[in-house]
């Protein structure tokens, strides 16, 4: 089936601090800040980069794959300009004329299937969303050839993640930010700030703003007086707390909306004491999420009762809401030889997640309500995500949000046993179930799509079973904007530098 080309501004992730001058790209050029609470975990693909939505989203403004998704998250060309099916485990891709990277080069189609092959032999983070390629060949000038294991009717749902890079510069440490997107790296001081540069070379119509800086401020009564003053056309990650004064204030706009991110915490399941599914069911019944969500979320979001929210295909609506029940917890801990409960560290990030740090020391207060003793352990994100993968780390907050509308993304990455380079890359839980591997390769080889959302849905109802982790909230997210930017934010509520423009 042949996929006509259509045009599509590629939903791109940055944060940036910025003021506009006059002109498109003359004399004066404009530059977008945009206050954000944190840094990137860096530049794929090179380490530390998190598979974090944060920073993949930003790195999107440098790198695009073969499609990329709209701001609703459908699909469209980006470097293909159409592909088609000869039959259930091919697809041929034919590349737009006269694409150039950022540093002049033109693209070739050994450059994509160098890049699509790259993520396994390097183990690069997005290895788990380009699972299912067997090879990858070039045709001709501008056809290339992608073989699944299996049929994968979802393959171009994946690719947005395939980053097409040159391809001599793969083997290199680090690699180079060469890409196609709209933007190049002109500049990253970690910690303090990143800044873009306008791609010249870029395949489609040049962005409004010919700069983007991301400029990190870790206060949230900072970022939004950056926005107040003129400093920063918007700041992102604002807590309730920080939020509710804010809508009537003139010349500005807060947008409040709920993610597609589930926050939940997890388990080391294959060491105690959490290999014990006694302890971790009493956890879960010790847990009051409404409460959590007013106290530590100002009532905003709703709770979660598995890894993805309604929105996301997969969702399994037979799964029961989570239940309180202390007594039935307590009973569990003695049952397990913990009468008098047991001291446990709790390890998450503090400057990733809305209030995640207010959601630590809410959790802890649950817990020890049922006599289980929790010590925080709040970490700057990249050094929590860096711990977050050790055996050390053995009850965490994270978050996952499935950037391709798919429940596949999270089992895919967080629950499938290990398998090399292929599956399982961010499985820290220790779990390891022969009945979960069935459903989630059983979706990964189906090429029905109804049949795919059975056993993605039947899947996530194993993970609830098992309780690697615990769902507590569907995230929301607060900006708040200059009403001189204009920007209608994606499905995703991505930081899309490339679809904002200045009124």
């Amino acid at each position: 089936m042949k996929r006509p080309a259509s045009r599509l501004l590629l939903g791109l992730c940055v944060l940036a601090l910025a003021v506009g001058c006059r002109g498109r790209f003359g004399s004066e050029s404009r530059t977008l800040t945009l206050a954000v609470r944190a840094d990137v975990t860096g530049v794929f693909p090179n380490p530390p980069v998190a598979n974090e939505a944060y920073s993949i989203h930003i790195n999107r403004s440098i790198f695009e794959g073969l499609v990329a998704f709209d701001r609703r998250l459908a699909l469209g060309p980006a470097l293909a300009e159409y592909w088609e099916n000869p039959d259930e485990t091919t697809t041929i891709f034919v590349l737009r004329k006269g694409l150039r990277f950022s540093d002049g080069r033109p693209v070739t189609g050994q450059d994509v299937v160098g890049s699509l092959l790259a993520p396994r032999a390097h183990r690069w983070i997005t290895r788990d969303y380009l699972q299912a390629i067997e090879s990858a060949r070039v045709l001709d000038d501008r056809r290339l050839e992608i073989k699944t294991r299996t049929p994968y009717h979802i393959l171009p749902f994946k690719l947005p993640f395939g980053f097409v890079l040159p391809a001599d510069l793969i083997d290199q440490d680090p690699v180079p930010a060469v890409g196609t997107g709209p933007y190049r790296l002109e500049r990253w001081t970690p910690g303090k700030e990143l800044r873009l540069a306008h791609n010249p070379f870029y395949r489609g119509d040049p962005p409004h703003f010919s700069r983007v800086r991301f400029a990190i401020e870790p206060s949230a009564p900072a970022r939004i007086a950056m926005v107040e003053r003129g400093e920063a056309l918007l700041a992102d990650s604002l807590g309730p707390q920080d939020t509710e004064r804010l809508a009537p204030a003139p010349g500005l706009r807060l947008i409040t909306r709920p993610s597609i991110r589930i926050l939940f915490l997890g388990f080391r399941v294959d060491e105690p004491p959490f290999s014990d599914p006694r302890i971790r069911e009493a956890v879960d019944l010790a847990l009051d999420r409404p409460e959590l969500i007013r106290r530590a979320l100002g009532g905003r979001p709703e709770a979660a009762n598995q890894l993805v929210p309604r929105a996301v295909v997969g969702f399994n609506p037979q799964i029961p809401e989570a239940r309180l029940d202390r007594q039935r917890a307590r009973t569990l801990l003695a049952q397990a030889g913990f009468p008098q409960g047991f001291a446990i560290r709790l390890d998450g990030p503090h400057n990733r997640y809305i209030n995640d740090r207010e959601i630590l020391a809410e959790v802890a207060r649950q817990l020890q309500e049922v006599g289980i003793q929790v010590t925080v352990n709040a970490l700057d994100k990249r050094d929590f995500f860096a711990l977050q993968g050790t055996r050390d780390c053995k009850f965490f907050l994270l978050g996952w949000a499935c950037e391709s509308g798919e429940a596949g993304d999270a089992l895919d990455a967080l629950v499938h046993s290990p398998s090399g380079a292929i599956l399982g890359s961010m499985n820290s839980f220790g779990i390891a179930d022969g009945e979960l591997d069935r459903l989630i390769d059983a979706a990964n080889g189906t090429a029905s799509r109804a049949e795919r959302t059975a056993y993605l849905q039947a899947a996530l109802a194993r993970v609830g079973e098992l309780r690697p982790l615990l769902p507590l909230v569907v995230q929301s997210e607060a900006f708040l904007v200059s009403r001189r930017l204009r920007w209608d934010p994606p499905v995703n509520l991505a930081l899309d530098v490339a679809n904002m423009a200045e009124e």
